[in-house]
């Protein structure tokens, strides 16, 4: 039987563990690498908002841009690097965070070659505090817009443009609301937008998905596709008590988690 030895990556030959000994890891230019996220949210008035950062130092020094950061190498994966940046600017640590894609265009960032894996991380409406991390000057959640030039991003009197953004966050966040888009009809993304997805009433969640894809729903379509898909298969429960309302009260329910895992 041939000799064999183990490493990080499981069982390996003799042979193989001498080429590995022997590998020059400095033979290939070697890029970066960073996780970038998307850091999504409801604010009272039911609008679509965004976290964003001031960057404190060069490049792009006083831009605003997307919350992340460097991937610590032989410590941590990419996800982990995502929830530890997630972590640091907002102090939120179980979002619902979905990898989105990986962007790798050489020129993206002008000090090397910066591969970035880009998240969503979607906040429970009313509960994204933001805070800046050591890297960044500010930290402000905006409220997304739409005009005929595109998106941009409102906080109190502070306007921020898509070209205003650092880097190429501006064509990730257009991915970001895009795919958002495109799969709130089969994940479960509008329940964690919810200001508590274990007791709401369809009204709100209603008022998600119109958010989510900028227009208004006939509420009449919307409770026969409510009880079907969610209510019917079970990935919601009704709850005993109601809500008080304007006209009568409103029931209440429950999303089930275990039914479907978040990535």
């Amino acid at each position: 039987m041939r000799d064999c030895a183990y490493t990080r990556s499981g069982l390996v030959s003799d042979e193989e563990k001498a080429f590995l000994e022997n590998y020059n890891a400095d033979a290939y230019p070697k890029p970066s690498v960073t996780a970038d996220i998307v850091t999504l949210t409801l604010d009272e008035e039911d609008h679509l908002c965004v976290l964003l950062i001031r960057r404190k130092g060069f490049p792009y020094k006083g831009k605003w841009a997307l919350p992340g950061g460097f991937l610590a190498v032989d410590k941590e994966s990419v996800t982990e690097t995502a929830r530890r940046e997630l972590f640091e600017e907002t102090g939120v640590e179980n979002a619902a965070l979905k990898q989105l894609y990986t962007f790798s265009d050489p020129g993206r960032d002008p000090r090397m070659h910066v591969v970035s894996v880009a998240y969503t991380a979607l906040v429970p409406k009313c509960k994204l505090q933001a805070r800046a991390g050591d890297d960044a000057e500010a930290a402000m959640v905006f409220r997304i817009a739409y005009d005929i030039d595109g998106m941009t991003f409102r906080s109190g009197s502070l306007i921020v443009t898509e070209s205003d953004l650092a880097f190429d966050h501006a064509k990730i966040l257009r991915m970001a609301i895009k795919r958002l888009r495109g799969r709130i009809s089969y994940e479960p993304d509008a329940f964690w937008l919810l200001r508590d997805r274990h007791e709401f009433a369809i009204s709100e969640l209603k008022a998600v998905y119109e958010c989510i894809r900028n227009e208004k729903m006939d509420v009449g379509n919307f409770r026969k596709v409510f009880f079907r898909d969610f209510l019917n298969t079970g990935r919601v429960v009704a709850l005993e008590k109601k809500r008080a309302g304007k006209k009568k009260p409103a029931s209440l329910y429950d999303y089930i988690e275990n039914l479907q895992d978040e990535d």
